[in-house]
């Protein structure tokens, strides 16, 4: 029997498509903003080179199985030919105003067999009627027009209704705050009756009739115990993490990140598109965590997706589906504790059918599998599902291996309790004669459909090397299944260099290298890696100013801004260095907040370096300046003479010294 509450049929076939993707593209992109208040001008909307068909090749290519489109953002600005307002794409240069970014990008769907899910701000911050009925009258009347008129002849399969809710805007001139009750003030049930009434299907995202639940961040991950359980009426950033098993609605996560920093383009966000090694650890945290995974692509100022996120993103699912190839069970002999028996025996977990279970008896909450390899096997990575038509089930389980006669836990870090749609546990390698997995308690019978063991080669890209404010060395590889070598004195790394093992301490000038290699594939060796160490500046200061420490912390997120009534700092170093350049990191956040542009540098009285640091708003990575000859002291002045991105006062997140 099931165990209440159980998906619909249709939020089962949701959890089935794993991963699709986002776009955000519109006026924010040409004005360079996040958030627009809508009094941008229509004008400025003017993609050169507009390829949706570009898109859904790349997100196809990526392993994603749909697109929800970014249709209006909390600006107001529409990508389709609405007739219920002018602030749209018809008042833009971009195909003389008769181009309609909605249409475009479903018919590029059609064609190329993607799934297709549109994104409407509830907020608006160019009308004017917002907070008043009227408003609601016009956000009802483009859902019509939405469902009504463009998605004629496809399928919806999710509509995204943004929470954020009322503030500070435009509103047709008005320049005010304005609040509303977002429970109440909207009419979701009404809105959503327009799109059900044609798409039953479809899932609904935020407002108050939602059949999906936001994870409750931005950052890529669910919690690694994860209910599809949660109350609609539920508003709790931990309760989104984690679901709550007690709770009386069937509520599946959906994790939602941009592959930048940023949800709309930036080109000074460039040198931030996530690493492939950030990439997979989303996957797994998101997919292998019993969330469904929608990945932000921020089209870039042409109309296409940028090539460095098109290429990354597709390296990414390469690598998944490496990792995710071989299933070492398939031939396994599989035993279990206690069956039901009938269609319900233990041959159901391997045998590649979704409405096939293992299940045990009524009055069994618990029990465990045991697979015989036919061979000591190594593996990595280990994936569940519970057949969760009949209700989520599982609520803590462990996992042992066989080998040199005797039973041993995985060597894992992960929380061992939900299972729910998919897990998937990750693992330094293991080589192992039996595999058992031991389910210790659970809401009811238990109801397994499938579980399968991979060995997931590592993950060769260069290693990361950090150092802290404290002189402590970090190295890290791609992941846990790699070994790191290193070298200090300058010299390229092999695998007879010293072994990583954990962090170093070096707190004076220093040059680190390292390489990551395949423990289970020796000649399988990453790039190398180099970070060049200079003094530490931890006890540096800027005189007279407590806060400026921030620019000493080893700590890229932290910012210093520089005083409002002037434009320089002094720094003191702790001592008299022999000085031959510096560095600078402009802020790395989403604002990319005064950045400076053009700089002079001062020590004993005169200036020994000044100059403009290129291309810095559009590619704000570190600047490394070296000075024209060296000079020797313990004080050093820096002057903004110049500052971009919507401050007048300079940002500085690290400063550092070059030194003989």
């Amino acid at each position: 029997d099931a165990i209440h509450p159980i998906p619909t049929q249709q939020q089962i076939e949701w959890q089935k498509m794993e991963q699709y993707a986002f776009v955000h593209f519109g006026l924010n992109t040409f004005n360079d903003l996040e958030w627009g208040y809508g009094d941008t001008p229509a004008s400025t909307f003017d993609p050169v080179n507009l390829d949706a068909e570009q898109w859904v090749k790349t997100i196809q290519k990526a392993g994603l199985k749909g697109v929800i489109l970014t249709v209006k953002h909390h600006d107001g600005f529409n990508l389709w030919q609405s007739k219920h307002t002018e602030y749209s794409v018809k008042n833009s240069p971009w195909r003389g105003g008769k181009g309609d970014m909605v249409k475009e990008l479903i018919d590029a769907c059609k064609k190329n067999n993607l799934k297709i899910g549109l994104y409407l701000s509830p907020w608006d911050r160019n009308h004017s009627e917002y907070g008043n009925p009227e408003y609601v009258k016009y956000f009802q009347a483009q859902i019509s027009e939405l469902i009504n008129e463009y998605c004629k002849d496809i399928d919806l399969f999710e509509y995204w209704f943004d929470g954020a809710n009322g503030g500070d805007g435009y509103y047709g001139g008005a320049h005010e705050t304005r609040s509303i009750n977002s429970s109440t003030y909207y009419e979701y049930k009404e809105g959503v009756a327009i799109i059900h009434e044609k798409f039953p299907n479809a899932m609904i995202f935020g407002g108050t009739e939602p059949t999906i639940r936001w994870i409750g961040n931005e950052h890529g991950w669910a919690g690694e115990t994860n209910w599809a359980i949660m109350n609609k009426d539920r508003n709790s950033t931990r309760v989104f993490h984690h679901g709550n098993k007690d709770d009386k609605d069937w509520l599946p996560g959906e994790v939602d990140v941009s592959i930048r920093p940023g949800w709309f383009y930036h080109a000074r966000e460039d040198h931030q598109v996530r690493s492939l090694s950030n990439l997979v650890n989303i996957y797994y945290e998101s997919v292998g965590r019993n969330a469904n995974l929608l990945l932000n692509f921020p089209i870039s100022l042409n109309g296409t997706i940028h090539p460095i996120d098109s290429t990354r993103v597709i390296e990414w699912w390469k690598t998944i589906q490496s990792e995710l190839k071989t299933k070492l069970l398939k031939d396994a002999d599989v035993k279990v504790s206690e069956s039901r028996g009938g269609r319900f025996k233990e041959g159901k977990i391997t045998d590649g059918s979704w409405d096939s279970y293992w299940a045990t008896s009524d009055s069994i909450t618990n029990g465990d599998v045991t697979f015989t390899f036919n061979k000591p096997t190594q593996l990595n990575r280990l994936l569940l599902q519970e057949y969760i038509t009949l209700g989520q089930r599982v609520e803590s389980f462990s996992v042992d291996y066989f080998s040199d006669g005797k039973w041993c836990a995985i060597p894992t870090t992960d929380s061992l309790t939900t299972v729910g749609y998919k897990r998937i546990i990750r693992f330094k390698n293991i080589t192992a004669d039996k595999l058992r997995v031991n389910f210790i308690e659970s809401r009811g019978p238990l109801a397994i459909n499938n579980i399968e063991a991979f060995c997931a080669p590592a993950l060769m890209v260069e290693p990361t090397i950090t150092r802290n404010a404290d002189g402590i060395v970090t190295i890290k590889g791609g992941d846990t299944s790699s070994e790191i070598f290193y070298t200090s004195d300058g010299s390229n790394p092999t695998i007879n260099s010293n072994r990583y093992v954990k962090p170093l301490e070096f707190s004076s000038k220093v040059v680190i290298k390292a390489i990551a290699q395949d423990a289970a594939a020796t000649d399988r060796v990453s790039p190398v890696s180099t970070e060049n160490f200079d003094v530490l500046t931890s006890k540096f200061i800027v005189k007279g100013i407590s806060s400026g420490k921030a620019i000493f912390d080893s700590n890229k997120w932290s910012n210093f801004t520089f005083p409002t009534e002037k434009s320089e700092i002094v720094i003191k170093t702790d001592k008299k260095y022999d000085i031959t350049g510096f560095t600078y990191l402009p802020d790395q956040s989403r604002g990319g907040y005064g950045v400076i542009t053009f700089y002079e540098l001062w020590a004993n009285g005169k200036m020994v370096s000044s100059g403009e640091f290129s291309n810095i708003k559009a590619n704000p990575i570190e600047q490394i300046i070296t000075l024209s000859e060296s000079v020797n002291t313990d004080e050093l002045r820096f002057v903004a003479k110049a500052v971009v991105n919507r401050t007048g006062r300079a940002v500085v997140a690290e400063f550092g010294l070059i030194t003989k």
